[in-house]
């Protein structure tokens, strides 16, 4: 039953993927088609953009996500039917309520923030910490590296203009 019901869960959770994440795809498309003057005068962001970030980001976490989804249910414990339900109702949620309150969030941390507090419902040995653990150091880290290399990217090319 809770293998169909992730069909769902699924596809709850791939909605509020493009809810939170194709908001900032559509400000960068926006943003440009702006600069190229093919908005006019007022700054807006076209329906057309709204609907293809929306589909595209939604339609690649519901045919790609679940591998993601499967590899952290073995890495970080292991999820069965009911567990991967859980945990992707839960983040769906999660996500769905933090977009709609303006507060972008990492889908990546529901996702698994979710799968951790399922695990845990079993014993907390049941999760793989030191596996939680590098994916929360790769979160700290990802903002501080990508402004070093975003920082030399910037300076290399600028020195050629």
């Amino acid at each position: 039953v809770f293998r169909k019901l992730q069909l769902f869960s699924a596809a709850v959770y791939s909605m509020g993927h493009g809810m939170n994440d194709a908001q900032k795809t559509m400000g960068i498309i926006a943003m440009a088609l702006f600069s190229k003057g093919l908005l006019g005068d007022t700054f807006h962001i076209p329906i057309w953009v709204v609907i293809i970030c929306y589909t595209m980001i939604s339609l690649g976490t519901m045919f790609g996500g679940w591998r993601i989804v499967k590899t952290m249910g073995t890495k970080i414990t292991k999820l069965q039917p009911i567990g991967g339900f859980s945990a992707e109702t839960a983040a769906a949620f999660s996500i769905i309520g933090a977009t709609m309150g303006g507060i972008p969030v990492s889908t990546t941390h529901t996702i698994t923030g979710a799968i951790v507090g399922v695990g845990s419902t079993k014993r907390l040995s049941a999760v793989r910490w030191g596996v939680a653990g590098n994916i929360i150091w790769a979160w700290i880290l990802t903002i501080p590296i990508s402004a070093v290399i975003a920082s030399v990217i910037y300076l290399a090319v600028n020195s050629f203009v």
